[in-house]
């Protein structure tokens, strides 16, 4: 702002006024306006579960060496119980079907099976008894029911490599990424039968070899 300051001298027409020009300084303050710092957190996104990545990592971890037990159950009654056990392509198993039991063993080399005298008899053509896991290698229609990819139920349809019982709905149980627990159901002349195969052992169920003398 300027100020002006006159001082004025009563001397008529040859009176002379001076006009003194004031000097005024004028402090500007800054004034800083510091906002308050605001932290977002990064949005967390759940990420759909993969149910065929999940299965079919499950499968690959858990099939190179387990014990198995299958069971056929209509209703309360036992039809037939096998017990066995998967080491890499190899299988041993006891099967019991009613007062009849055999036993049957898969290698490199060839199948075998115990025949009436308890002789081992090799076998070929199709075989009899095929690892629990391998039918489920292309199973479709996989979906999750409950939990997660650790410790999860799925379910889906079975697929070609199951033999006779393709296409049939299956429930798959997962425990700590690893197959535990396989159900499915299928007509046994007229009756509806539950196939229940529990897996356990993974990695220390033993070794499968020839039967000796064979």
């Amino acid at each position: 702002m300027l100020l002006l300051a006159g001082c004025a001298t009563d001397g008529g027409a040859g009176s002379t006024t001076n006009v003194t020009a004031a000097s005024t300084t004028t402090s500007s303050t800054s004034t800083t306006s510091t906002l308050p710092s605001t932290t977002v957190a990064p949005t967390q996104t759940t990420l759909p579960l993969d149910a065929v990545a999940v299965v079919t990592d499950s499968l690959a971890a858990s099939s190179a060496n387990y014990r198995f037990t299958s069971v056929v159950l209509v209703g309360e009654r036992t039809l037939t119980t096998m017990t066995g056990v998967v080491d890499g392509s190899s299988v041993a198993a006891e099967i019991v079907t009613g007062t009849s039991e055999v036993a049957y063993v898969r290698t490199a080399d060839g199948e075998w099976a115990t025949g009436p005298d308890g002789e081992w008899v090799e076998l070929e053509g199709t075989p009899p008894v095929e690892a629990p896991l391998a039918g489920l290698t292309d199973a479709t229609d996989l979906v999750l029911e409950s939990g997660d990819a650790e410790q999860g139920v799925f379910t889906g349809a079975l697929g070609p490599a199951a033999g006779d019982a393709a296409g049939l709905a299956f429930t798959l149980t997962l425990e700590d990424g690893l197959v535990t627990e396989i159900r499915y159901q299928v007509d046994t002349g007229g009756e509806l039968a539950q196939v229940i195969t529990t897996l356990s052992d993974f990695g220390s169920a033993g070794t499968v070899s020839r039967p000796e003398g064979v």
